[in-house]
């Protein structure tokens, strides 16, 4: 399911983020118009350990050659494997698929952003930002192997034989006392030996805000583009609740965002991803200087 965001005009964009630079031209996206756009994975029962993939689909009308301004989700929490790319045009248009393998070390539940494509809209002329549906992933823990269990079956037989002949040998020590001492009297048995108590173990750690807001900070210091600005500020935006087609006025509003660290961290991821390239680098240092007050605060 494609959900649409209209890109916010350059006279309004100032006056949210308090007279920061104009967004990039619409001229440098693409004239498309998308007929579908979807986040889908090629299993619904991924498990720890087992690699699956996570498929990105869109179709357009127009037949191109490629597929610009196209960004895909944090996946902060699932290990890349590598990604494939495939974009097939024909009289009904162009199909684009992305194919990115990845894998889930632990088990639990897995929240993934939707992706982002930003173009002009060849219906009316206008830049809008396009959507596809996000993804909770519940991943189960890893199956046991058949080689795991053969070597657990070979282990319980060695260790019932050497049972069986602990008890024959003390059998056979004890028939020899009474043969040799008669009247003896047998020694009492040995107590039992305790077995050691094994502790349970612990719960794993439920990741919090500021996990997300870490990661964030490590995925734009790693690498600081203005794609990277875009995926944090919808990772952030969802945190703080904000719903679909709101602005950044609604999320300011929010009561989540209404601390000074909060509001200026929304305001500097606004400005990294929509500002002219000149001032892009001045932009994503003010976002990440934002993370870093916010995980401060959250201390």
């Amino acid at each position: 399911m494609v959900r649409l965001r209209r890109l916010t005009a350059p006279l309004t964009l100032a006056l949210a983020v308090a007279a920061l630079a104009p967004p990039v031209a619409a001229q440098s996206l693409q004239r498309l118009t998308v007929q579908s756009f979807g986040l889908g994975t090629d299993t619904n029962a991924p498990a720890a350990g087992v690699p699956f993939h996570l498929i990105v689909t869109l179709r357009v009308r127009e037949r191109v050659m490629r597929i610009d301004n196209l960004e895909l989700p944090l996946l902060a929490e699932l290990e890349l494997l590598g990604d494939e790319r495939h974009l097939q045009s024909g009289p009904g248009g162009t199909e684009y698929r992305e194919t990115i393998a990845v894998v889930a070390r632990q088990a639990g539940t897995i929240s993934i952003a939707p992706a982002l494509l930003q173009a002009v809209d060849a219906r009316d002329g206008r830049a809008k930002q396009y959507a596809t549906n996000g993804l909770v992933l519940r991943v189960a823990g890893p199956a046991p192997s058949l080689q795991g269990a053969a070597s657990a079956a070979e282990s319980l037989a060695a260790s019932t034989l050497r049972v069986a002949l602990l008890v024959l040998g003390v059998c056979s020590a004890v028939a020899l006392v009474v043969l040799l001492a008669r009247r003896r009297s047998v020694p009492p048995p040995a107590p039992p030996r305790l077995q050691p108590v094994v502790p349970p173990a612990a719960p794993a750690r439920t990741r919090t805000a500021r996990d997300e807001f870490a990661d964030a900070l490590a995925v734009l210091s790693a690498d600081p583009s203005r794609a990277t600005a875009v995926r944090i500020r919808t990772v952030v935006w969802s945190l703080l609740g904000a719903e679909e087609g709101a602005t950044l006025a609604d999320v300011l509003a929010r009561p989540t965002a209404r601390s000074a660290a909060m509001s200026e961290l929304l305001r500097a991821l606004e400005r990294a991803a929509f500002t002219y390239d000149e001032d892009l680098p001045a932009a994503i240092a003010r976002a990440r200087r934002a993370l870093e007050h916010v995980l401060e605060v959250m201390t």
